[in-house]
């Protein structure tokens, strides 16, 4: 029986609403490599770009130092299979396409007003990514209280990965259900609606100095799998 091969190092360009962004995996380089791909790619790129980077160290730091890049931010994905031990029976409907874009953009605007990626949101915004492949209202879980949007778990999959893998992309409790416990019952009615699709493998993501959800999703059963750092130039960051 033979091994498959090792996958060769890439780097990505992406854009985001700051700009160009580059991405890679460190564990696929070595260092002397990192640093001459970086600086080829970064050559080309657009003024201040960011870089989001997999598997980040002392050493990798450095390299990003020499490129006048400086750490910013960690995330951590956490994974585990599904279904979870834990259950919420709370009722979740699907988000409506064409009625709740501008009431949902309020509660995410809200709850993330201190979240320089997640803050922010347009109707506009909203609506083109609707038009994303991987949009699925059915996977856009809300949760009503008093006639209000109070919470919300946004989920998608990703067919890409092997086994296909179910994320929790973005979740949220309006300011004003503090409190409730509506942050676990809606991680684990987004996960319950993945386990219904017959998605076995979970996922988020995470801020890593955000203690109080790192603990809840710990509490649930999911674990740090990688950390995802981002750099950029002094400049840009401040």
């Amino acid at each position: 029986m033979t091994e498959d091969p090792p996958e060769a190092p890439t780097i990505t360009l992406t854009q985001d609403r700051d700009g160009e962004v580059v991405e890679l995996d460190a564990s696929q380089w070595n260092h002397d490599a990192l640093y001459m791909a970086l600086r080829d790619v970064l050559s080309q790129a657009t003024p201040d770009p960011s870089i989001w980077l997999d598997h980040p160290s002392d050493e990798v730091d450095l390299i990003l130092e020499r490129l006048g890049f400086t750490p910013q931010r960690d995330l951590f994905r956490m994974e585990t299979s599904i279904p979870l031990q834990q259950r919420t029976e709370l009722t979740t409907r699907s988000f409506v396409t064409g009625r709740d874009e501008e009431e949902w953009c309020e509660v995410n605007n809200r709850a993330f007003a201190w979240h320089r990626e997640q803050s922010g949101w347009t109707v506009e915004l909203l609506r083109e990514q609707q038009q994303e492949p991987w949009f699925d209202p059915e996977g856009f879980r809300i949760y009503e209280r008093d006639g209000r949007i109070a919470a919300f778990c946004w989920t998608k999959i990703h067919p890409d990965e092997n086994p296909v893998i179910g994320e929790v992309y973005v979740i949220a409790v309006d300011p004003d259900f503090h409190g409730l416990g509506l942050g676990r019952a809606l991680t684990l009615a987004g996960y319950q609606h993945l386990e219904a699709a017959a998605i076995t493998r979970a996922m988020l993501y995470v801020d890593a100095d955000n203690t109080p959800a790192v603990n809840l999703y710990q509490d649930l059963g999911l674990e740090v799998q990688v950390v995802r750092r981002l750099y950029q130039q002094p400049d840009k960051a401040s």
